[in-house]
């Protein structure tokens, strides 16, 4: 069986970039042939997430240009609940034939075989259900990350049950939150990748927003060394979420529990479920807290806060 596959992302729309970044030229090439360069050293599974079929077709043809081969590249599923980067891996993960993926934004492109191999070595050994590489300041990069496969898929689609099944009422859109249901995740401090392999650099886990902070993110992030550290940490879990699409059983464990009454919150409209939901997720947050990883923990309670809406003040305390 083919151990890894690669998904590269390159659906988004680039606002903040002003053009398609991922034909954009960095040192001679453009985003996504630096990306399929890496991929290719490492799998032979690889897709291309797009945002349509005309995207899906233009870089399979800058592809065959460049690289002189036939990549996969598949428009995202529109008719899935997610939105983003999470609709890009949904639409993806389905197709792939390995046991672990790579998931790569394309707008990394400094990202390389080396900084991609210590993430797998640690996912050999930690036999979790993703790595993903961690900042100092605790913020996560959860699109230049190794996720198990099968773990992963089975978490989409319970995710995506609820995304259809709640519409606008669906806080979990953000593809950092892939990490937060899976049953164990190892936040791989950048500093102690590097510690491993000297070859690497900080510069090398940056992904690209716009043309003109390239020098000044890169900047923010090293100065965060300086002010915190956030220790490499492994999160285990244990969670039996609940079958919004047939309705059975009863959940167990604290992240299930608040997703299922955070369910029936935006079902009925009683208070009483929403302020049940924010105290499991106050304690799935805490969890974060304890390990240091005050981004994850912080993220999770400023999203529930913002779509309970304007009685989150008085509920959410």
């Amino acid at each position: 069986m083919q151990k890894l596959s690669c998904i590269i992302l390159a659906g988004g729309e680039s606002k903040r970039f002003g053009e398609n970044k991922a034909f954009f030229n960095f040192n001679g090439k453009s985003f996504i042939e630096r990306a399929a360069e890496t991929a290719l050293k490492l799998s032979g599974d690889i897709i291309i997430s797009a945002r349509d079929k005309e995207g899906a077709e233009r870089y399979s043809n800058e592809l065959k240009k460049k690289l002189n081969i036939n990549p996969h590249a598949i428009a995202d599923d529109k008719n899935c609940g997610f939105i983003g980067p999470l609709r890009g891996i949904y639409s993806c993960i389905k197709h792939l034939k390995g046991k672990y993926v790579l998931v790569m934004e394309c707008d990394a492109p400094l990202f390389n075989f080396s900084a991609a191999n210590e993430l797998i070595k640690k996912m050999e050994k930690e036999k979790v259900g993703a790595v993903l590489p961690l900042w100092p300041d605790s913020t996560v990069e959860p699109l230049l990350g190794i996720y198990n496969i099968k773990k992963t898929a089975a978490v989409l689609e319970m995710l995506n049950d609820y995304a259809l099944n709640l519409e606008k009422n669906f806080p979990f859109k953000d593809s950092v939150n892939i990490s937060r249901f899976l049953p164990s995740v190892y936040y791989y401090n950048i500093l102690d990748i590097i510690k491993k392999n000297p070859d690497l650099k900080i510069e090398f886990f940056m992904n690209i927003n716009s043309k003109e902070d390239i020098e000044n993110y890169l900047a923010e992030k090293i100065n965060t060394v300086k002010k915190k550290y956030a220790k490499s940490v492994k999160i285990r879990k244990a969670n039996r979420f609940f079958n919004v699409k047939n309705p059975s059983g009863k959940p167990s464990g604290i992240l299930a529990n608040a997703l299922y009454y955070w369910w029936i919150y935006s079902k009925t409209g009683n208070f009483i479920y929403l302020k049940k939901s924010y105290g499991y997720f106050k304690k799935d947050a805490d969890k974060y807290y304890a390990g240091g990883l005050d981004f994850m923990g912080g993220k999770l309670i400023k999203t529930i806060r913002g779509d309970a809406g304007a009685f989150s003040q008085e509920i959410c305390k």
